[in-house]
Protein backbone atom coordinates (compact mmCIF):
# COMPACT_ATOMS: atom_id res chain seq x y z
CA UNK A 1 0.00 0.00 0.00
CA UNK A 2 1.56 3.65 -1.01
CA UNK A 3 2.08 6.15 1.59
CA UNK A 4 -1.52 7.84 1.73
CA UNK A 5 -3.09 4.20 2.20
CA UNK A 6 -4.56 3.28 6.18
CA UNK A 7 -5.07 -0.14 7.80
CA UNK A 8 -8.36 1.18 9.85
CA UNK A 9 -8.96 -1.94 12.46
CA UNK A 10 -12.78 -1.53 13.08
CA UNK A 11 -14.02 -0.20 15.93
CA UNK A 12 -11.60 1.92 15.95
CA UNK A 13 -11.84 5.39 14.00
CA UNK A 14 -8.56 7.06 12.87
CA UNK A 15 -8.70 11.05 12.58
CA UNK A 16 -8.20 12.80 9.35
CA UNK A 17 -6.99 15.85 8.69
CA UNK A 18 -9.75 18.55 7.84
CA UNK A 19 -11.23 18.14 4.39
CA UNK A 20 -13.44 19.99 2.16
CA UNK A 21 -16.70 18.64 2.89
CA UNK A 22 -17.98 19.40 -0.93
CA UNK A 23 -15.14 16.32 -1.63
CA UNK A 24 -16.82 14.03 1.27
CA UNK A 25 -19.31 10.92 -0.26
CA UNK A 26 -19.70 9.46 2.81
CA UNK A 27 -19.95 9.47 6.62
CA UNK A 28 -20.67 7.09 9.04
CA UNK A 29 -20.91 7.86 12.81
CA UNK A 30 -21.29 5.94 15.93
CA UNK A 31 -23.56 3.36 13.66
CA UNK A 32 -24.53 -0.23 15.60
CA UNK A 33 -26.85 -2.91 14.11
CA UNK A 34 -28.38 -5.49 16.43
CA UNK A 35 -31.16 -8.44 15.91
CA UNK A 36 -33.17 -8.53 18.57
CA UNK A 37 -31.62 -8.31 21.86
CA UNK A 38 -28.05 -9.34 19.99
CA UNK A 39 -25.68 -6.73 18.91
CA UNK A 40 -24.08 -7.28 15.05
CA UNK A 41 -21.37 -4.17 15.40
CA UNK A 42 -20.89 -0.87 17.50
CA UNK A 43 -19.67 2.05 17.16
CA UNK A 44 -18.23 2.09 13.44
CA UNK A 45 -17.16 5.34 12.14
CA UNK A 46 -16.28 5.60 8.59
CA UNK A 47 -15.28 8.54 6.23
CA UNK A 48 -14.95 8.20 2.77
CA UNK A 49 -14.42 10.95 0.20
CA UNK A 50 -14.82 11.30 -3.62
CA UNK A 51 -12.15 9.77 -5.73
CA UNK A 52 -11.59 7.60 -2.77
CA UNK A 53 -11.32 3.34 -3.10
CA UNK A 54 -12.08 1.61 0.05
CA UNK A 55 -12.24 -2.12 1.00
CA UNK A 56 -13.66 -3.29 4.16
CA UNK A 57 -12.83 -7.14 5.16
CA UNK A 58 -13.40 -9.22 8.22
CA UNK A 59 -14.72 -12.43 8.91
CA UNK A 60 -18.04 -14.08 7.98
CA UNK A 61 -20.77 -13.25 10.07
CA UNK A 62 -19.36 -9.54 11.06
CA UNK A 63 -21.52 -7.14 9.72
CA UNK A 64 -20.12 -5.97 6.56
CA UNK A 65 -23.34 -6.86 4.21
CA UNK A 66 -25.46 -5.18 6.68
CA UNK A 67 -23.60 -2.51 6.63
CA UNK A 68 -24.25 -1.93 3.05
CA UNK A 69 -27.74 -2.66 3.25
CA UNK A 70 -27.81 0.33 6.11
CA UNK A 71 -26.04 2.60 3.54
CA UNK A 72 -28.80 1.42 1.02
CA UNK A 73 -31.42 2.27 3.45
CA UNK A 74 -32.50 -1.40 3.68
CA UNK A 75 -31.32 -1.98 7.44
CA UNK A 76 -32.09 0.35 10.20
CA UNK A 77 -29.27 1.47 12.64
CA UNK A 78 -29.90 0.68 15.68
CA UNK A 79 -27.57 3.85 16.47
CA UNK A 80 -25.92 6.22 14.88
CA UNK A 81 -25.98 8.45 11.79
CA UNK A 82 -25.18 8.01 7.69
CA UNK A 83 -24.63 10.95 5.40
CA UNK A 84 -24.41 10.64 1.68
CA UNK A 85 -23.56 13.09 -0.04
CA UNK A 86 -24.28 16.05 2.15
CA UNK A 87 -27.79 14.08 2.76
CA UNK A 88 -28.60 12.66 6.10
CA UNK A 89 -30.29 9.39 6.30
CA UNK A 90 -34.20 9.32 6.91
CA UNK A 91 -37.21 7.78 5.48
CA UNK A 92 -37.81 10.88 3.55
CA UNK A 93 -34.24 11.20 2.15
CA UNK A 94 -33.96 7.50 0.62
CA UNK A 95 -34.99 7.85 -2.91
CA UNK A 96 -32.75 10.79 -3.06
CA UNK A 97 -30.01 9.04 -1.67
CA UNK A 98 -30.47 5.48 -3.75
CA UNK A 99 -30.51 7.60 -6.55
CA UNK A 100 -26.93 9.03 -6.20
CA UNK A 101 -25.98 5.07 -5.10
CA UNK A 102 -25.12 2.06 -8.02
CA UNK A 103 -24.81 -0.97 -6.10
CA UNK A 104 -23.68 -4.52 -7.08
CA UNK A 105 -24.02 -7.64 -5.29
CA UNK A 106 -22.19 -10.62 -6.01
CA UNK A 107 -25.09 -12.47 -7.25
CA UNK A 108 -26.66 -11.19 -9.82
CA UNK A 109 -30.05 -12.16 -11.03
CA UNK A 110 -31.86 -9.55 -13.66
CA UNK A 111 -35.42 -11.37 -15.14
CA UNK A 112 -33.91 -11.32 -18.38
CA UNK A 113 -32.54 -13.87 -20.79
CA UNK A 114 -30.18 -12.29 -23.11
CA UNK A 115 -26.70 -10.35 -21.86
CA UNK A 116 -27.58 -7.07 -24.40
CA UNK A 117 -30.64 -6.95 -21.97
CA UNK A 118 -29.15 -7.31 -18.58
CA UNK A 119 -26.83 -4.83 -19.65
CA UNK A 120 -29.12 -2.30 -21.60
CA UNK A 121 -31.90 -2.80 -18.12
CA UNK A 122 -30.53 -0.04 -16.05
CA UNK A 123 -30.80 2.67 -18.41
CA UNK A 124 -34.35 2.25 -19.14
CA UNK A 125 -34.85 2.56 -15.21
CA UNK A 126 -36.42 6.36 -14.77
CA UNK A 127 -33.47 7.59 -12.37
CA UNK A 128 -31.02 6.87 -15.56
CA UNK A 129 -33.15 7.94 -18.02
CA UNK A 130 -31.03 10.96 -19.18
CA UNK A 131 -28.15 8.61 -19.81
CA UNK A 132 -27.38 7.33 -22.98
CA UNK A 133 -26.43 3.63 -23.59
CA UNK A 134 -23.78 3.27 -25.98
CA UNK A 135 -22.38 -0.58 -27.21
CA UNK A 136 -19.21 1.89 -28.24
CA UNK A 137 -18.39 2.57 -24.25
CA UNK A 138 -19.81 -0.56 -23.10
CA UNK A 139 -17.21 -2.39 -25.21
CA UNK A 140 -14.34 0.44 -24.12
CA UNK A 141 -15.14 -0.91 -20.26
CA UNK A 142 -15.28 -4.52 -21.55
CA UNK A 143 -11.86 -4.90 -23.11
CA UNK A 144 -10.41 -3.02 -20.18
CA UNK A 145 -12.10 -5.83 -17.75
CA UNK A 146 -10.92 -8.38 -19.73
CA UNK A 147 -14.52 -9.43 -21.22
CA UNK A 148 -15.00 -10.31 -25.12
CA UNK A 149 -17.40 -8.60 -26.98
CA UNK A 150 -18.97 -12.23 -28.25
CA UNK A 151 -20.34 -12.24 -24.82
CA UNK A 152 -23.00 -9.21 -25.35
CA UNK A 153 -24.96 -11.50 -27.69
CA UNK A 154 -25.13 -14.62 -25.04
CA UNK A 155 -27.56 -15.71 -23.11
CA UNK A 156 -27.29 -14.99 -19.18
CA UNK A 157 -26.88 -18.25 -18.71
CA UNK A 158 -24.31 -19.15 -20.74
CA UNK A 159 -21.77 -16.62 -18.43
CA UNK A 160 -20.34 -16.82 -15.38
CA UNK A 161 -21.18 -14.66 -12.07
CA UNK A 162 -17.74 -13.63 -12.27
CA UNK A 163 -18.27 -12.42 -15.41
CA UNK A 164 -21.92 -10.56 -14.93
CA UNK A 165 -20.30 -8.97 -12.21
CA UNK A 166 -17.87 -7.16 -14.59
CA UNK A 167 -20.52 -6.48 -16.54
CA UNK A 168 -22.47 -4.83 -14.68
CA UNK A 169 -19.18 -3.12 -13.04
CA UNK A 170 -18.86 -1.99 -16.60
CA UNK A 171 -22.29 -0.48 -16.81
CA UNK A 172 -21.72 1.38 -13.94
CA UNK A 173 -18.56 3.36 -14.97
CA UNK A 174 -21.24 4.38 -17.85
CA UNK A 175 -24.13 5.73 -15.47
CA UNK A 176 -21.42 7.98 -13.85
CA UNK A 177 -23.03 7.37 -9.76
CA UNK A 178 -21.01 9.32 -7.36
CA UNK A 179 -21.36 6.10 -4.78
CA UNK A 180 -20.49 2.90 -6.54
CA UNK A 181 -20.39 -0.01 -3.68
CA UNK A 182 -19.51 -3.77 -5.09
CA UNK A 183 -19.81 -7.04 -3.17
CA UNK A 184 -16.85 -9.38 -3.27
CA UNK A 185 -15.99 -8.65 -7.00
CA UNK A 186 -13.05 -10.80 -7.30
CA UNK A 187 -14.02 -13.80 -5.55
CA UNK A 188 -14.35 -15.91 -9.08
CA UNK A 189 -11.61 -14.56 -10.48
CA UNK A 190 -8.01 -15.31 -11.02
CA UNK A 191 -5.51 -12.91 -10.01
CA UNK A 192 -4.80 -11.22 -13.95
CA UNK A 193 -8.63 -10.44 -14.26
CA UNK A 194 -8.52 -9.08 -10.25
CA UNK A 195 -5.91 -6.63 -11.24
CA UNK A 196 -8.33 -5.47 -14.10
CA UNK A 197 -10.99 -4.93 -12.03
CA UNK A 198 -8.93 -3.29 -9.25
CA UNK A 199 -7.10 -1.10 -11.89
CA UNK A 200 -10.83 0.06 -12.85
CA UNK A 201 -11.96 1.06 -10.19
CA UNK A 202 -8.97 2.97 -9.44
CA UNK A 203 -9.43 4.62 -12.86
CA UNK A 204 -13.30 5.05 -12.22
CA UNK A 205 -12.40 6.93 -8.84
CA UNK A 206 -9.49 9.36 -10.40
CA UNK A 207 -11.28 10.25 -13.62
CA UNK A 208 -14.73 10.03 -12.76
CA UNK A 209 -14.12 11.04 -9.00
CA UNK A 210 -16.78 8.16 -7.92
CA UNK A 211 -16.08 6.56 -4.53
CA UNK A 212 -15.60 3.02 -4.82
CA UNK A 213 -16.63 0.86 -1.37
CA UNK A 214 -15.93 -2.63 -1.72
CA UNK A 215 -16.30 -5.54 0.25
CA UNK A 216 -14.01 -8.35 0.10
CA UNK A 217 -11.53 -11.03 1.16
CA UNK A 218 -9.25 -10.72 -1.53
CA UNK A 219 -6.09 -9.76 0.01
CA UNK A 220 -4.69 -7.96 -2.88
CA UNK A 221 -7.69 -5.54 -3.87
CA UNK A 222 -7.47 -4.60 -0.27
CA UNK A 223 -3.95 -3.30 -0.66
CA UNK A 224 -4.78 -1.93 -3.66
CA UNK A 225 -7.18 0.32 -1.88
CA UNK A 226 -6.50 3.87 -1.21
CA UNK A 227 -8.15 2.50 2.82
CA UNK A 228 -8.64 -0.96 4.22
CA UNK A 229 -10.93 -1.33 7.30
CA UNK A 230 -11.44 -4.58 8.88
CA UNK A 231 -14.70 -5.02 10.77
CA UNK A 232 -14.27 -7.71 13.79
CA UNK A 233 -17.55 -7.60 14.97
CA UNK A 234 -19.50 -7.70 18.21
CA UNK A 235 -17.37 -9.71 20.99
CA UNK A 236 -19.20 -8.05 24.19
CA UNK A 237 -16.48 -5.88 24.63
CA UNK A 238 -16.78 -3.68 22.47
Amino acid sequence: MGKDSANIFFPIFVARKKEDSAQTMLIIKNASIRYGAQPLFTNFNLHLMRGETMCISGRSGCGKSSLLNAILGFTPLYTGDITLNGIRHSKETIEQIRRQIAWIPQELALPVEWVSEMVQLPFTLKVNRGTPFSEEKLFACFEELGLEQELYRKRVSEISGGQRQRMMIAVTAMLKKPLVIVDEPTSALDAGSSQQVLDFFRKLAEEQGSAILVVSHDKNLAAGCHRHIIMEGYDGNN
